[in-house]
């Protein structure tokens, strides 16, 4: 009977270990994640910092180029100022376009941060 009792417990202790060396292989497991997890996370903050950085940036620039096309007050008058009774249609058509492809930056711009 003794014999029986200690198959018994050795079984049992056999069972334990095999829980036990599961259980330690999940944790190391998961231990691995964590500090994966706080890699990406660290990475992620870094490109967030960036990114905030980045689109404070942006945000001066379109205000200094806000700024810059209000002091011609109004698109309208800079057009008509620039026509002369002699006539530069082409020179009016190169500046109209340069203004354009600003507008056009400053929206790709404002297209990156949202």
């Amino acid at each position: 009977m003794e014999r029986t009792t200690e198959r018994i417990i050795e079984h049992k202790l056999s069972d334990v270990e095999k829980k036990l060396e599961i259980l330690i292989n999940h944790k190391e497991k998961l231990n691995w994640s964590i500090s994966e997890l706080q890699r990406e996370n660290a990475e992620l903050r870094a490109a967030n910092a960036k990114l905030t950085e980045e689109s404070k940036e942006i945000r001066k620039k379109y205000t200094s180029l806000e700024k810059d096309f209000n002091k011609s007050k109004s698109f309208a008058k800079l057009v008509t100022s620039k026509l002369t009774p002699t006539g530069a249609i082409a020179e009016l058509k190169e500046s109209v376009e340069r203004y354009i492809q600003e507008i056009d930056k400053c929206i790709e711009l404002l297209e990156d941060t949202l």
